[in-house]
């Protein structure tokens, strides 16, 4: 039996594809965010403010001349006060940073000459590039006041004419590179973690799923064939489902030891007892009364079977012996078992009939014939005069197939499932003779062949009846 057939309806895998899928959004909104920075947003914006600093000055220039352009820039943002105040704080050359006021500049020359700016001289090209469709340079810059030269490794330049003099308006935009970088290389590892976490999420799910199947599998086979014997697999020591393994595992030592204790004070019992009532058997038979005499023997008979039953049904559940198997003709024992009982069934007027089919399994022969005739003698036992009872051997794809059918008294629906306990009679049958026993001993022989017994009410649909099915695996 699996405990969970549908894999999506289990606990696990409900919370495994939640973190998933908390996972999956987050991914998305990390490369979402990823591709806004890599999409030169912020290197457009830099251009607009250069584009608009220019218009601003070119506008001056065409409404007031080149002094009111000189003027505004000594005495605006980019003024040489600003400057030169900032470049207090300016970091010493090994550190390899500018200011933040040098990173936007504006220089004015004429002729090739360092008019005014925020710079101590005109800015030196090295190499110019184009990049997401932006105009950008490597540029050589000398701070105010101290004259240092630095370098920009990326920056946004543009020039253009005032008449005679040159507007030089540029941006660095390393830091917008380095940025971008720190971006992506951070959101590279939240990508990684994110999808590690989605797939282990995923593992554990099917981890558990697998051992809680693995678990009910053993527990269903303990119950099916009665071996107290099987224990869950423990292939690891680090989870609580291995954990919880080991406890079960534990609790089986303790009901199998029990198990076997009661089957052992039992089975002594039965053992003791069976020698003390042949004599006593055999004493009975010496009183001259011929009707007590009869009565008494037939007592310790029915005692001794009892005894012997309860003997043989221990050894068939414990020793669990097959010496007695080989190819065996079930067709042929069917056969056997029906023309047996073909006597009884006439001197009651019982229709006794069989459909049968030629099959072939490996089996014990005598035990076989054992319970098939335990069975079909239970049916006529229990089978009015002029009723009938069908015998049917068939076989399918997957299993070889015995039923017994009778229109008896049958038994009622609640009781089915206690016919295979030892001693247990229904209430119908409580008048009758018999110890209980019978199909016990079926159920033992068939799950000593690996079976199973099954029971159907009202089989040949007359309203009472019980159907026995024998069936084994092929």
């Amino acid at each position: 039996m699996i405990a969970i057939r549908d894999f999506t309806r289990s606990s696990s895998f409900r919370v495994g594809a939640l973190l998933t899928t908390l996972a999956s959004v987050a991914i998305i909104l990390i490369v979402y965010f990823w591709r806004l920075t890599s999409s030169d947003l912020f290197i457009t914006e830099s251009t607009a403010a250069i584009n608009a600093k220019i218009a601003a000055l070119s506008q001056i220039h065409n409404s007031l001349g080149i002094d009111a352009v000189k003027e505004a820039i000594d005495s605006g943002e980019f003024s040489r006060s600003t400057m030169a105040n900032n470049s207090a704080s300016t970091p010493n050359a090994s550190s390899g940073e500018l200011p933040k006021s040098v990173r936007s500049f504006v220089v004015l020359s004429q002729n090739e000459q360092f008019v005014t700016g925020n710079l101590a001289s005109i800015p030196l090209i090295l190499e110019r590039h184009e990049h997401a469709n932006f105009n950008t340079a490597e540029i050589v810059i000398s701070l105010p006041d101290s004259g240092e030269r630095k370098t920009l490794r990326q920056a946004l330049v543009r020039e253009v004419s005032l008449g005679n003099y040159t507007l030089i308006v540029g941006r660095g935009i390393d830091d917008l590179y380095s940025a971008q970088w720190f971006g992506r290389a951070f959101s590279w590892i939240i990508v990684v973690l994110l999808s590690m976490l989605s797939v282990l999420s995923f593992a554990i799910a099917v981890y558990v799923v697998n051992r809680i199947n693995r678990m009910s599998q053993t527990a269903d086979k303990i119950i099916k064939t009665g071996n107290l014997e099987e224990r869950l697999e423990i292939d690891s020591n680090w989870d609580d489902l291995s954990s919880l393994s080991a406890v079960f595992n534990q609790m089986l030592d303790t009901i199998e030891s029990s198990v076997n204790n009661i089957k052992t004070v039992t089975d002594s019992i039965a053992h003791d007892l069976r020698t003390p009532l042949a004599r006593l058997r055999n004493t009975l038979e010496q009183i001259d009364d011929e009707k007590l005499r009869d009565e008494t023997t037939h007592e310790a008979d029915n005692l001794l079977n009892m005894f012997n039953s309860l003997l043989r049904i221990s050894g068939l559940e414990t020793t669990n012996k097959k010496e007695g198997f080989c190819e065996t003709d079930v067709l042929a024992i069917v056969e056997d078992v029906v023309d047996l009982y073909h006597p009884l069934a006439e001197d009651r007027n019982i229709t006794l009939t069989s459909s049968l089919q030629p099959i072939t399994m490996i089996a014990d022969p005598n035990l076989l014939f054992q319970a098939v005739a335990n069975v079909l003698d239970n049916a006529l036992k229990y089978s009015p005069d002029g009723s009938r009872v069908v015998v049917q051997l068939t076989s399918t794809k997957t299993h070889h197939v015995i039923s017994i059918n009778d229109a008896g008294m049958g038994v009622g629906e609640h009781e089915l499932e206690s016919l295979e306990r030892r001693f247990y009679r229904a209430d119908g049958s409580r008048t009758s003779k018999g110890n209980g026993l019978g199909l016990s001993l079926v159920s033992a022989i068939v799950k000593l062949h690996e079976g199973r017994v099954w029971f159907v009410h009202d089989p040949l649909m007359n309203g009472t009846g019980l159907g026995v099915v024998l069936s084994f695996k092929r």
